[in-house]
């Protein structure tokens, strides 16, 4: 597999990781271990796992990594009143974080990788549909919505920019 991918790219191309995941919620006092290690799988290891292997091929076969973060993961703007989503907050927090080092021994390594996160928007999919939540999410936007104006965020970034933390409307959102 490894010769075909590289012989067939002819320019470096982007990664974008999205396994979001987002199960039964259940208050922190009351999460089950395997519930909370299936977060941190899903929405943490195994994206900085892809992008690993990706990094490994020579030449390059990636330019930028986008890692699909939440406005959640923010440890600067807290969301108090999301309860049932701590082991989802606590996943993208720790995604956040892992990233960020990856950028960081990246630009060490004088790499032109990009790694971003993103945050993608209030967006309608099948995972924020089964979710009932007991306050009012403003702003909800399409999946289309939210690519189409992703995209211009990321073709904007330039690997001065790896390590950074971008809203789907361009805004630089704090850790």
């Amino acid at each position: 597999m490894r010769s075909k991918l590289t012989t067939t790219c002819r320019e470096p191309q982007k990664f974008v990781s999205f396994l979001p995941l987002l199960p039964d919620a259940p208050l922190l006092t009351c999460l089950a271990f395997l519930d909370f290690a299936l977060h941190l799988s899903t929405n943490t290891i195994g994206p900085i796992i892809i992008a690993q292997k990706l990094l490994k091929f020579s030449p390059p076969i990636i330019k930028n990594i986008i890692f699909i973060s939440s406005d959640s993961g923010s440890a600067t703007n807290f969301r108090d009143f999301e309860d049932g989503f701590g082991a989802y907050a606590a996943s993208k927090a720790a995604l956040n974080q892992m990233l960020r080092h990856m950028a960081a021994e990246l630009k060490r390594q004088d790499s032109d990788v990009c790694v971003l996160a993103m945050h993608p928007g209030e967006v309608m999919t099948d995972m924020a549909a089964n979710v009932e939540v007991e306050w009012e999410v403003e702003g909800i936007i399409s999946v289309e919505e939210s690519v189409s104006k992703m995209l211009p965020v990321i073709e904007s970034k330039l690997p001065k920019d790896s390590g950074t933390f971008w809203t789907w409307d361009g805004r630089e959102h704090p850790w």
